[in-house]
């Protein structure tokens, strides 16, 4: 079978069908991606566990009394608390600036930049259609979805827009760049970034961790891999995607001689376990 005979659109399966693909993986992440997720959570809940501790004063606090007190009481004092909360978001923002500059071609330009962020006529129809399905007001079928949804992909460009600024607006803050005017800005925005952050990340814990239907994309966040069921039914054009690569390293494999090397540099990934593309 040629790459181009495999389905253009999502088709009923058979019970028999479902259960084949469910017990089928793809590779959805690699380790550095995983890694790198895991590193950027933890980064954050410390920062919002310290940062939630340094916010007071007469006038104001964000945390109730007794938080303040158990992480002055964890930490020593304020200024210990304040300088764990610099050396994390320096030791993140290090981390993210290696990542930018030796992973760009490979990551940022084709995984963030083309996968994540970029919405198609798909992406857009789908975000009304899910409206309109929790409002009750239409029983239509979701359109067919990449890699990413389109609401994990609103997600990651709040994010990536939001993430540069928190940054910017730290190391002004931590060295007190441009005067007292700018870092009193500063703080504004610092904090305006992260609520804007964190207000998006209460939507994707939730419908990662809890919500059902995408229990498959949290657990992803830990083993790199989606069982094919799931890619099918919520990431069809990503699934018909990895098909196709699937087939054409097949066919490359089935078109060389005896003795010669396959015409394919390289293997893409797949899964190890399907034999054959899905009909």
């Amino acid at each position: 079978m040629s790459a181009s005979a495999v389905q253009t659109v999502p088709i009923p399966l058979t019970p028999e069908e479902a259960e084949a693909m469910a017990q089928r993986h793809i590779k959805k992440h690699h380790v550095a991606m995983v890694l790198l997720h895991w590193f950027n959570a933890i980064s954050w809940l410390l920062e919002l566990a310290t940062g939630a501790g340094l916010i007071v004063s007469p006038y104001y606090r964000f945390a109730p009394l007794w938080y303040l007190q158990m992480m002055e009481g964890i930490f020593g004092s304020r200024s210990n608390m304040l300088r764990f909360h610099i050396a994390v978001a320096l030791t993140w923002i290090t981390v993210f600036l290696v990542y930018a500059i030796f992973g760009f071609r490979s990551y940022l330009r084709v995984e963030i930049v083309q996968n994540e962020i970029a919405l198609d006529a798909d992406d857009l129809r789908w975000l009304k259609v899910r409206t309109l399905l929790l409002l009750g007001r239409t029983q239509e079928e979701l359109p067919p979805q990449g890699a990413y949804n389109a609401g994990q992909k609103l997600f990651a460009l709040l994010v990536y827009t939001m993430v540069p600024l928190v940054m910017l607006t730290g190391l002004i803050m931590t060295f007190h760049w441009f005067g007292s005017a700018i870092v009193a800005w500063a703080m504004v925005l610092h904090l305006f970034a992260v609520g804007m952050v964190v207000s998006g990340l209460m939507i994707h814990v939730y419908m990662g961790a809890v919500f059902p239907e995408e229990k498959p994309a949290f657990y992803s966040m830990i083993t790199g891999v989606v069982d094919e069921l799931y890619a099918y039914r919520h990431h069809f054009k990503w699934w018909r995607t990895v098909k196709i690569q699937q087939q054409l390293w097949r066919d490359g494999l089935t078109s060389t001689a005896p003795g010669e090397e396959p015409s394919m540099k390289e293997e893409p990934d797949r899964d190890p376990c399907a034999d054959e593309a899905a009909r």
